[in-house]
């Protein structure tokens, strides 16, 4: 007969994590105890694992512990017991090509934050990495999950995955026409990621957000352009403006960067969106200081964006400077008639190409003002209702 205590340690275990625990190995443990946000702890949610997207096989699966708690006195008198989720979660997904021209697999990751619940909205933001990045790279130094679990909404992080031609290692493809324009290649990809996500979750349709870093920017910015009826606002970090050419970054030192005339990149911008325009918001951060992407093209950016959506910038609605950490900032406030006709900029100085104000990693600088506590700033002030 084994022993009482050893029999409730095996059925509390066996509540925990069901038939399949964790690895026993003692690093596992130790790391799925430190990071209960990791990928070792289990699912124990099956009715909505069972709609979810599914795990991609190079994914790490889930990521949510659970407990049992009585819902009331009598439930707990007769044995019935609710779950109550106490993390959040990472799932890596896999999208599957779809029949519009250029469409290709792509992974992605989801973050969910442990306030979910089906049937009530959650805003979404889809955030977009830059090249020589992955999604899990921009997940890292974005460090954007953290204020997702302590505000409440969605983040999904798709991966550029598999591409064709000539261009640097996992970088999106803003100059190529055949994956911007609506309906085809990367951008339709990215929009069908969002169809997914809203499929199996409850997303708030009026609050679906978009960002991105370097040619996540400019791929971010295809997005805005190409469905300007369901973004509510976005935000480009060391982006381009919609229809500029490759030399709108510095390929190569001696050749110089190029960029076309704002008139044009407003016709670009038009013709891949209905008659009667829907402006979305966009907050613009680059710095001044950045030699892959001189800030010339930031300020194309807002130009373009300001003329297409009939902004003055004229006269700025706000102008602030300061300092934070090893970085000097501008900040500065367009708006128009309608609370979407609105366009924020934040120049910055010393910080070069990459994310600022997040955590130590690739195209990192910790030290600078937070870009993801002000984005999302931005962002829960913007919906797709106000008009």
């Amino acid at each position: 007969m084994k022993p009482p205590l050893l029999k409730t340690a095996r059925s509390a275990w066996r509540h925990l994590f069901g038939n399949h625990p964790p690895s026993l190995k003692t690093d596992s443990i130790h790391d799925w105890l430190k990071d209960p946000l990791g990928s070792h702890a289990h699912n124990h949610q099956a009715s909505q694992a069972a709609s979810a997207p599914t795990p991609s096989a190079e994914g790490n699966g889930t990521s949510a512990e659970t407990e049992y708690q009585p819902a009331n006195d009598v439930e707990a008198r007769h044995g019935v017991f609710s779950f109550r989720q106490l993390t959040p979660k990472r799932l890596d997904c896999r999208f599957k090509a779809q029949s519009h021209k250029g469409s290709r697999d792509r992974d992605y990751r989801l973050f969910i934050p442990s306030n979910y619940q089906n049937g009530k909205a959650m805003p979404l933001v889809m955030v977009l990495h830059g090249c020589h990045q992955t999604n899990l790279d921009i997940a890292k130094i974005a460090n954007l999950d953290q204020i997702a679990e302590q505000e409440g909404f969605l983040v999904v992080y798709p991966f550029v995955s598999s591409y064709t031609g000539l261009r640097a290692k996992n970088c999106w493809a803003w100059w190529q026409p055949a994956q911007t324009r609506a309906g085809q290649g990367e951008v339709a990809d990215l929009n069908g990621i969002l169809d997914e996500v809203c499929e199996h979750y409850t997303v708030d349709s009026s609050r679906i957000h978009v960002a991105g870093l370097s040619s996540g920017a400019g791929m971010a910015v295809a997005l805005m352009v190409t469905q300007s009826e369901r973004i509510a606002s976005g935000c480009t970090v060391a982006g381009v403006a919609y229809g500029e050419s490759a030399q709108a970054v510095q390929l190569f030192q001696p050749i110089p960067t190029q960029y076309r005339p704002v008139a044009k990149l407003v016709k670009t911008m038009e013709a891949q969106m209905p008659a009667a325009k829907t402006p979305v918001p966009l907050m613009i951060v680059h710095s001044r200081d950045d030699e892959v992407v001189p800030i010339k093209a930031a300020k194309n950016l807002r130009d373009s964006w300001a003329a297409c959506f009939g902004i003055s910038l004229h006269r700025k609605a706000r102008v602030e400077s300061g300092q934070t950490g090893a970085s000097g900032w501008r900040f500065a406030r367009y708006r128009g008639q309608s609370p979407r006709q609105h366009i924020e900029t934040w120049w910055l100085d010393g910080p070069g190409h990459g994310w600022y104000g997040g955590k130590t990693g690739k195209f990192s600088y910790p030290n600078a003002l937070n870009v993801s506590q002000r984005m999302w700033h931005f962002f829960k002030h913007h919906h797709i209702a106000d008009q």
